[in-house]
């Protein structure tokens, strides 16, 4: 579609998020670029669970047909869910409830799902690879500037930070001391199982089922769900020390280790006092990654550096922040215990490209309806982080009813239904009419 409006977008980042966006945008009309940093698209771990949230997003976009019709790993509804004890004799915990419409979700390949996104991009969308962010400012005429490592750069109106959770974007317009970015103790060891392995070694038939698992025990848990049409087996096993607070991430330098490759040997060894089933499949693990788990605690009190249009007083060359925004882990990376990190992002860029795409919208009043994406956004980005903090602490028998059976059971239920049954289109409306009750926008 030609471009509608007065103004341009670039989107530094083309993972998931990023790819969002930018078809969104690019639908409703508006004239947006992605510049990835990698040589072309790619996602990194294996499984990623879309849940009913994500799903409704993906309805109002008009695409869950075209995605399905490409991706052919969908995996079982999100709604599916048994917790069990680690230990044995695996008795069942909770089942999370499956019934309902609104529980439409799946888990994929993150690849294969990313893979299905880029081919839904319009042809009007630009692309530009190898393109790392190495700095953000302000031009003389009030637009946003990005220079590349390559020393190439690109100006837009709009810059939307979607690259991830070591943000370049955040740490220029923000900064590496204040986005609250902390290693938080968590060690998630990630692999994938084909299921015929499993099946080969004598796994219990029942464990093979397209149902996803959540393991139990104390400070640590496993999380198991299929993918590849059921062929393979996605893992995640996670621990976590309580003994003191989460720190802080470091210097950029240091971020490289954060994921490493370790012996399933210490993957069994983690795991020694769980029961014979979930050992059973651990034992199948020939290799794993072990991610040093970073999130950001506390919750960034803003996406946006902004600066009202008309007011912006840019006396030199990069000096000031206009209207940069952040998306995704970019905004709010977080533990990832209620499998929500990737909904919330989804979350985030179809909001931004509703708000950024409205008639209304023009460059004149850009700072103002990021203001809009804000006011929304920050609050339900800062709610899914703490509430997968506090996930992981139920999962480690350490939720506020205790660490029993019917303790667990009490605070798993309903912890999902704020983040599952929200709906974005919601998130768009109130910012609209934020934007009308501020006189920006004229009621229609």
């Amino acid at each position: 579609m030609e471009s509608q409006k007065d103004f341009t977008v670039a989107i530094v980042g083309g993972g998931l998020v990023g790819l969002g966006c930018a078809i969104e945008l690019a639908r409703l009309g508006v004239q947006v670029e992605v510049f990835e940093g990698a040589s072309k698209y790619g996602a990194v771990g294996a499984g990623i669970g879309i849940g009913p949230n994500a799903y409704r997003v993906f309805e109002a976009m008009g695409i869950v047909d075209e995605l399905k019709a490409v991706l052919e790993d969908q995996g079982p509804p999100m709604g599916l869910m048994s917790f069990v004890k680690g230990e044995d004799v695996h008795n069942v915990v909770y089942q999370y409830p499956s019934e309902r419409r609104s529980d439409q979700g799946f888990g994929v390949h993150r690849g294969l799902f990313l893979k299905a996104l880029a081919r839904l991009l319009p042809s009007s969308v630009g692309q530009h690879f190898n393109k790392r962010c190495k700095s953000v400012s302000t031009t003389l005429d009030k637009r946003v500037r990005i220079c590349f490592e390559d020393d190439s750069e690109h100006i837009a109106d709009v810059v939307v930070g979607a690259d991830g959770i070591k943000s370049a974007v955040r740490a220029q317009t923000i900064g590496v001391n204040n986005d609250g970015l902390v290693d938080t103790l968590c060690r998630a060891y990630r692999a994938l199982v084909p299921m015929q392995r499993l099946a080969d070694a004598g796994v219990d038939p029942e464990l093979l089922k397209p149902h996803s698992r959540c393991w139990m025990g104390n400070d640590k848990h496993i999380i198991m769900y299929p993918i590849s049409s059921g062929t393979m087996l996605n893992i995640a096993a996670f621990t976590t020390s309580y003994d003191a607070p989460m720190i802080s991430a470091g210097t950029q330098s240091s971020w490289a280790t954060w994921v490493t490759s370790a012996p399933s040997t210490e993957l069994l060894d983690a795991f020694s006092d769980f029961g014979s089933d979930a050992r059973a499949i651990l034992e199948c693990v020939d290799r794993t990654d072990k991610w040093t788990v970073h999130g950001m605690y506390p919750a960034l009190e803003s996406y946006v550096a902004r600066a009202p249009y008309e007011e912006t007083e840019v006396k030199e060359e990069g000096e000031g922040k206009v209207n940069t925004v952040l998306v995704g882990d970019a905004a709010h990376a977080m533990l990832p215990h209620l499998g929500a990190g990737a909904g919330s992002g989804i979350e985030d860029a179809f909001v931004l490209a509703r708000l950024l795409a409205h008639p209304q919208t023009e460059r004149a009043n850009l700072s103002d309806v990021l203001r809009a994406y804000d006011t929304v956004r920050v609050p339900r980005g800062a709610y899914i982080a703490n509430a997968s903090r506090k996930a992981g602490e139920v999962y480690h028998g350490r939720g506020p009813s205790g660490a029993d059976d019917v303790d667990r059971k009490t605070d798993l239920a309903y912890q999902w239904e704020k983040i599952w049954e929200h709906d974005a289109r919601s998130d768009v409306e109130r910012a609209i009419e934020a934007l009308v009750e501020g006189g920006l926008f004229v009621r229609v």
